[in-house]
C-alpha cells in the first residue's frame, strides 16, 4: 500500500514512516497541507494519513480543498488528532468523505484495521 503521511510533528511523521515501512508499504511524508495538496496533485496515494491540527494549512482546509476541487471521493483519508472535536464535528468530517478518525496517541492495531478495510 502507498500512503502519504501529513503531520507537522516531525518525529511522529518519521516515527509513523518507519513503522509502515516495516509493515512493507511505501510512505511518502509532508509536514504541512499545502506540500501535501501538492504532492497529490503529483502522485496517487492508496491511503492518506492526515493531522487535522497543522498551523497555516490545516487538516480541515486539506479535506475543504479536496472537496471543493470534487476529489475528497478519490482519496481514502484517515484523520488523525489530538484535538478535542465534537461528535458533531467529527460526524461533520466523516460526512465529508474522510474514511476514519483516530485520536491520538493512536494504536498502531487500530490505525493498520483501518488501512485494510
Amino acid at each position: 500500500m502507498n500512503i502519504l503521511v501529513v503531520d507537522d510533528n516531525e518525529s511522529l511523521t518519521k516515527l509513523l514512516q518507519r513503522y509502515l515501512k516495516l509493515k512493507e508499504h511505501e510512505c511518502t511524508v509532508a509536514n504541512d497541507g499545502r506540500t501535501a495538496l501538492s504532492i497529490l496533485n503529483e502522485k496517487k496515494f492508496d491511503s492518506i494519513l492526515l493531522d487535522l491540527a497543522m498551523p497555516e494549512f490545516s487538516g480541515i482546509d486539506f479535506i475543504k480543498e479536496l472537496t471543493k476541487k470534487g476529489k475528497i471521493a478519490e482519496n481514502k483519508i484517515v484523520v488523525l488528532t489530538a484535538s478535542t472535536i465534537t461528535q458533531k464535528e467529527e460526524d461533520d468530517i466523516l460526512n465529508k468523505g474522510v474514511r476514519g478518525l483516530l485520536r491520538k496517541p493512536i494504536k498502531l492495531e487500530s490505525l493498520m484495521e483501518i488501512l485494510a478495510n
